[in-house]
């Protein structure tokens, strides 16, 4: 079932299923990576031996977000930027809609698109030093690929749009104290509590908790049906900006942007 994946690793633990995002070093969702995670979690769900994903990141980070790169070399590619942001919709509803528990175990930093997947997991653990942040603006761009969805429901929408406006990060223990994430502990201690938690929900109820689960996500998914596309848009709206163009050169550069609101 998973043996034509490329940018995604998998690894069973009994009925644990463990998903990794590797593109190295930081896991950035790179086109192709972003393109299996629009349809892993519809695999995931024929998938008769899972019942419970473990979600991470190989490496040092769970997700550094966009690829700047891949930008830099296609800002004015129309094409490129319309499959991609296309695709989007389909991992926010494939994570939102698969009845399986999603755990985020987050090994690293959680930055932009990767903080949106995780915060999009139903259970959240995360090393206490990795951060958490959506710094979209800071490259010029709308937060639509989940962001402006996600935070919201999870810290409300003062605190949601200090993160979401300022592109500041959150270290794992505040995120836990504010309510974005549940739990920080030690990296000696990651595998241990994600894998314990893991265990004792797949050896669980199953159709409980697969019907809990729904239960839960059944409003959550229908406010991501009615805004996702509209985010994304948004997003591409940026996508075009100078301000984007700006932030991507200066980036790669090393060097701080002046932004012209453009």
């Amino acid at each position: 079932m998973y043996a034509d994946y490329k940018a995604l690793k998998f690894q069973r633990r009994g009925k644990v299923l463990t998903v990794t995002m590797n593109n190295p070093p930081l896991n950035s969702a790179s086109p192709e990576l972003h393109d299996e995670l629009s349809y892993v979690f519809y695999d995931i769900a024929r998938d008769r031996d899972c019942s419970v994903v473990v979600l991470t990141g190989e490496g040092r980070a769970f997700s550094a977000g966009g690829d700047i790169k891949a930008m830099a070399d296609h800002l004015t590619d129309e094409i490129y930027h319309t499959g991609f942001i296309s695709r989007g919709p389909f991992v926010v509803h494939g994570l939102l809609g698969l009845d399986k528990v999603v755990i985020a175990r987050i090994n690293g930093h959680a930055m932009g698109f990767g903080a949106s997947i995780a915060l999009m997991c139903d259970l959240m653990i995360a090393v206490d030093t990795a951060k958490i942040a959506d710094p979209h603006v800071m490259v010029g761009l709308s937060a639509g690929d989940g962001g402006s969805f996600i935070w919201p429901q999870h810290i409300g929408f003062a605190r949601a749009k200090w993160f979401l406006l300022t592109g500041d990060a959150v270290m794992a223990p505040e995120a836990v104290t504010m309510g974005l994430i549940n739990k920080a502990v030690s990296a000696e201690k990651l595998d241990e509590v994600v894998y314990e938690l893991a265990d004792r929900l797949a050896n669980g109820p199953t159709r409980a908790l697969n019907a809990t689960k729904r239960g839960i996500n059944m409003l959550l998914r229908r406010q991501a049906e009615g805004v996702i596309e509209a985010h994304l848009g948004m997003e591409m709206w940026t996508v075009f900006s100078n301000d984007h163009k700006t932030a991507v050169r200066a980036f790669l550069d090393k060097e701080k942007p002046v932004f012209e609101g453009r």
